[in-house]
């Protein structure tokens, strides 16, 4: 049972950074109806920009990129700030340059002319990711000083509570802006209906931009909370977090936001679990390296049986 405890706990940690991915992918689909495969290198993009802060404030140093000195009170909390406004901003920007350069020009086309243009954006963007900052793997510092608790049997650290209260403190903002703004309202009359927006005097333009400013800055502060927590960053790290990303958007009900909040939720703690129970069900034949299939099954199964997700609609989004 402590096993279990445990692992839910990790899968908890792992699905909120999954969550603010997955927040990305569904609201440029719910706006543009198209498949932004891009977005995990934006997720790497914010611990990457960060990472060129902190060096030039020489707050890391040497080749494991070592904060130098000890951080506290006021200088944590603006190192803290320095890596998630800085990354953010930096993945924001490469945001409205996608949206500007390589998809608003094909938007009036067929969708897939945008899902080929996704992908032709996501290998350009690894591979000048690649020749800026390097292709070898780069010590990310944990800023946070470490700290664990006990509690029912669990083990879980500071910088778990830490992921755990920003992601949800990022999607209530999240929630309030769409929810309670003007900006939000033009956002949700984009996604119902383009056409008839842009009929009512909605700046179209301006709203798709706001989206490509807002998903690249969540995916950005999961990649600062990722790298913070695994101590690496490298330019493939967006791949396979952006794929485990999309699934739970998927699996959450693609377009919607509280969805999208659980489905990560749900698929991280699926795969944490599963990872540690996989080598006691097969006996040492798989090992938890294998924890991503029980992603694919759980994606395969929601295709199959629910493919509207858990709170979309059937027939769309």
């Amino acid at each position: 049972m402590s096993l279990f405890i445990q692992q839910v706990v990790n899968g908890i940690g792992v699905g909120c950074l999954y969550a603010l991915v997955a927040l990305g992918y569904s609201m440029v689909y719910g706006v543009l109806r198209m498949v932004n495969f891009a977005h995990g290198e934006l997720f790497m993009l914010g611990p990457m920009f960060a990472i060129v802060l902190l060096r030039a404030s020489g707050v890391v140093r040497g080749h494991l990129n070592l904060i130098s000195g000890t951080l506290t009170g006021s200088r944590m909390a603006m190192v803290l700030a320095m890596c998630f406004v800085g990354g953010a901003a930096f993945s924001a920007v490469a945001g409205l340059l996608m949206e500007r350069i390589a998809y608003r020009p094909l938007r009036k086309g067929i969708a897939a002319t945008g899902i080929i243009s996704s992908l032709g954006v996501s290998l350009t963007m690894q591979n000048a990711a690649m020749l800026v900052f390097g292709r070898a793997q780069k010590g990310f510092p944990s800023i946070l000083p470490v700290k664990h608790y006990r509690l029912a049997g669990a083990t879980f650290s500071n910088m778990q509570v830490f992921i755990i209260a920003l992601t949800f403190a990022l999607v209530l903002v999240l929630s309030y802006l769409i929810n309670r703004t003007y900006v939000g309202r033009c956002f949700r009359a984009v996604a119902l209906d383009r056409c008839m927006s842009g009929l009512m005097g909605v700046n179209v333009n301006q709203v798709i931009s706001f989206v490509f400013v807002l998903g690249p800055a969540l995916g950005a502060a999961s990649g600062v909370l990722f790298a913070m927590s695994y101590g690496q960053v490298y330019y493939l790290m967006g791949g396979n977090i952006g794929i485990k990303g999309w699934i739970a958007a998927i699996i959450g009900g693609i377009g919607n936001m509280w969805g999208a909040v659980l489905g990560g939720l749900l698929l991280g703690t699926l795969e944490v679990v599963g990872a540690g129970y996989l080598p006691l069900i097969t006996k040492g034949a798989l090992g938890s390296e294998y924890r991503h299939i029980f992603s694919f099954i759980a994606l395969i199964l929601f295709l199959v049986f629910r493919p509207q997700g858990l709170f979309g609609r059937k027939g769309g989004s």
